[in-house]
């Protein structure tokens, strides 16, 4: 079993590199969570009952999570995702972004959301209440193998417009990466998010738009989009920023642990 993520302390000081470039992660790892604390954002690990909380103390401004993300309904655990937690000076969650993986070796990302499976511990109780995801994209058969779903995206309103999506998003996916050695990234959008920019701010190289009806219990019924990525251009989108940026060229500290 993997060790619980720790929920104290800066972010960088908890990442181990286990997958990817020591010197291209480290240095971006350091550069996101300073950009972030620029922005009055401290971010850490928290757990599915610390999203869970925040997703039912925020129902003005946010709809419930997708069931990805819901123990009981889902089936996630900590292994197979994690969360990270925004929090401004005085202590408040402002932020909230998390990640599941799948390994879908002989199947596809249109398979498991149209039988449910992706969705729900029990499909089969999802469908009899209603419940459905029907996938339209060609390119939804032929994301396969680790996927990673990217999801549980919040802003509390005052720190929306602040760029923070730029930061957070990349740093979920990038960790991800390097954890579990993804194949790619996805996330289902609103089309009015799309419309909104924020998967284009997120870093998403392909977005297929408004190709994708779903009913999960208790989201209700969205038609999204789908943002995707393969790894080598999760890996070119970091490298373009820190081409841009002025960091120290390694993290010593994740680089060691990453040699551990």
């Amino acid at each position: 079993m993997q060790e619980p993520l720790p929920t104290s302390g800066r972010l960088p000081a908890h990442l181990k590199i286990k997958y990817g470039p020591v010197g291209l992660l480290g240095r971006f790892f350091l550069w996101a969570d300073t950009a972030a604390r620029d922005r009055g954002v401290t971010l850490s690990f928290g757990s599915l009952q610390d999203l869970t909380e925040v997703n039912r103390g925020n129902a003005d401004s946010w709809r419930p999570l997708v069931p990805v993300f819901d123990e009981a309904l889902g089936g996630v655990t900590p292994e197979t995702a994690f969360v990270l937690i925004g929090r401004n000076t005085h202590g408040e969650v402002v932020t909230t972004q998390a990640a599941r993986i799948y390994d879908w070796p002989e199947t596809s990302l249109k398979d498991e959301a149209a039988s449910l499976r992706m969705f729900f511990a029990d499909p089969d109780a999802a469908f009899a209440r209603g419940d459905r995801c029907k996938i339209t994209t060609p390119i939804a058969e032929k994301i396969s193998g680790r996927v990673v779903f990217s999801g549980a995206v919040w802003y509390r309103r005052d720190f929306r417009g602040k760029d923070i999506a730029t930061i957070q998003s990349r740093i979920s996916r990038a960790y991800a990466f390097t954890r579990w050695n993804s194949d790619f990234t996805i996330g289902m959008m609103a089309d009015a998010v799309i419309a909104g920019g924020l998967a284009e701010r997120a870093g998403y190289t392909k977005i297929e738009h408004s190709c994708i009806e779903l009913v999960a219990s208790p989201l209700g019924e969205m038609r999204c989009g789908l943002g995707w990525m393969q790894s080598d251009e999760l890996l070119a989108d970091l490298a373009a920023i820190m081409d841009r940026a002025s960091v120290p060229v390694i993290a010593p500290r994740i680089a060691e642990e990453a040699n551990q």
